[in-house]
């Protein structure tokens, strides 16, 4: 009896001596344990009254991780509340420049705005919940938000051509594979119309389109990602009316440190955006105006200028379709020729103050003389602007209240004023004008408006300032 009660003994202090091995090598592993998928799980720890570590499996793992946000520089996030935990960390990764997670952010809520990121880029979020005890923090396994910020906008959107098909482009983004293009036709919905794939493919041409009709584009540069998933900007949007093109025939000209431009009209415009800058700068808006003429204030003496005329055409209050528009450069001078960008730079140009005329063909001065214009009485004054020969004759009369008078030459501007030959008159230009002026026309010498009348026709511009 005495021997089966050793052995008995022996069987029991080999179980004891078991246990307290399995006891020892949980206490050697730590609070970690290998999962069969390979992660490493952590274990919340919790002490008998042999103050043995006990293994927990914590819970909470994140669920439903949804993007909430569509900004360039900023992801937001929700996901399921989990419950028993106390808060949530969230790492960021930049997935295109590295695999390298980042802390991001620790949150109590099921939620987290993360900001001053890069637009258009690939982001991995990982999201894990914790839970405190006796000082410690414990985390559960992350779960992955593969997402990315919606591209930057695209910049430099300009209409390139405007008549019978409508051209636009923009510059290159730096953060999209493709661009998306949408159209709207007069007060229409969008509707996608273009979906680029070449980054580098910064115009788009549209041949279905109707004279005077406003069209609304608007540009979205897009990153597509994870099986086809559209990252898109929200869209830059131009406005324009086809067939509203560039003014043609755009001429600068000089007065007293003065820009005087003057250009031909485009069809379906209301008026026309004023830019300018000097030699070297940004182009500024200077101002608007519906006529197809104007005048700057003084500008820098010696001073080259750069001068845009762009017309527009106004959709509803505060909202306007631009056109293509023309440029030209002049430097200032005190008095300076022209400077002509399109047509064929063949105009006459009047100045007032100066009581002079001068004519140039395609840029060049063929002839100038003085002259006498409208009296300078708030009445009789020769209307400034920019015209057009209008109607010609020889050897005709012109009638007027208390006036008739015969002229061998007679080219019309605006409609009863115009340029002729006044034999009447023994000189001209100085201050004439100031009481002995004119009903309105321009008094020109003999020969001079004679040798006018042969060089110039119907169409020919007129310039007056």
């Amino acid at each position: 009896m005495k021997k089966s009660k050793v052995v008995l003994t022996s069987i029991v202090s080999g179980v004891v001596l078991v246990a307290a091995l399995a006891v020892v090598a949980v206490m050697t592993i730590g609070n970690t344990a290998t999962t069969a998928s390979g992660n490493t799980a952590r274990f919340e720890t919790g002490v008998s009254s042999d103050n043995a570590i006990l293994p927990v499996l914590t819970r909470g793992k994140v669920n439903n991780i949804q993007k909430t946000s569509y900004e360039p520089d900023r992801i937001d996030l929700k996901w399921d509340a989990s419950e028993g935990v106390d808060g949530y960390f969230v790492y960021i990764c930049d997935k295109d420049a590295s695999d390298d997670y980042a802390k991001a952010a620790k949150v109590t809520e099921p939620a987290v705005s993360l900001k001053e990121l890069k637009s258009g880029t690939q982001y991995w979020i990982k999201i894990t919940s914790f839970t405190e005890s006796d000082g410690e923090v414990h985390e559960s396994s992350e779960t992955i938000k593969k997402t990315a910020t919606q591209a930057a906008e695209v910049t430099g959107l300009h209409p390139e051509h405007s008549s019978d098909e409508v051209e636009i482009a923009w510059n290159v983004s730096d953060d999209a594979s493709g661009y998306r293009l949408y159209r709207a036709v007069e007060d229409g919905d969008y509707k996608l119309v273009a979906d680029i794939d070449d980054p580098a493919k910064t115009s788009y041409q549209d041949k279905d389109v109707k004279e005077g009709t406003l069209y609304t584009y608007k540009v979205c540069a897009n990153r597509t990602l994870y099986n086809n998933i559209n990252y898109p900007s929200e869209g830059e949007v131009l406005r324009l009316v086809c067939g509203m093109a560039a003014p043609t025939q755009l001429i600068a000209s000089c007065d007293a440190a003065r820009v005087n431009l003057s250009w031909n009209r485009s069809d379906h415009a209301t008026g026309y955006n004023i830019y300018f800058a000097k030699e070297g700068e940004k182009l500024e808006y200077i101002d608007a105006t519906e006529s197809n003429y104007f005048i700057t204030d003084r500008l820098d003496v010696d001073q080259t200028y750069t001068f845009r005329v762009e017309p527009y055409y106004v959709v509803s209050k505060g909202v306007e379709a631009r056109g293509t528009y023309s440029t030209c450069s002049i430097t200032v001078e005190q008095n300076s020729g022209p400077v002509s960008v399109s047509g064929d730079g063949t105009y006459i140009e009047i100045s007032i103050s100066q009581q002079h005329l001068w004519y140039y063909e395609k840029g060049q001065l063929v002839l100038d003389t003085d002259v006498v214009t409208g009296n300078n009485d708030g009445e009789c004054n020769t209307p400034t602007g920019r015209y057009s020969i209008s109607s010609r004759a020889t050897n005709t009369v012109l009638t007027g209240p208390g006036y008739s008078s015969p002229v061998s030459y007679w080219m019309g501007f605006n409609g009863g004023i115009g340029i002729h030959d006044a034999t009447w008159r023994s000189s001209f230009g100085g201050d004439i004008y100031n009481g002995n002026g004119s009903h309105g026309c321009v008094n020109t010498p003999y020969d001079k408006v004679q040798e006018l009348y042969e060089r110039t026709d119907y169409g020919t511009p007129v310039i007056v300032y």
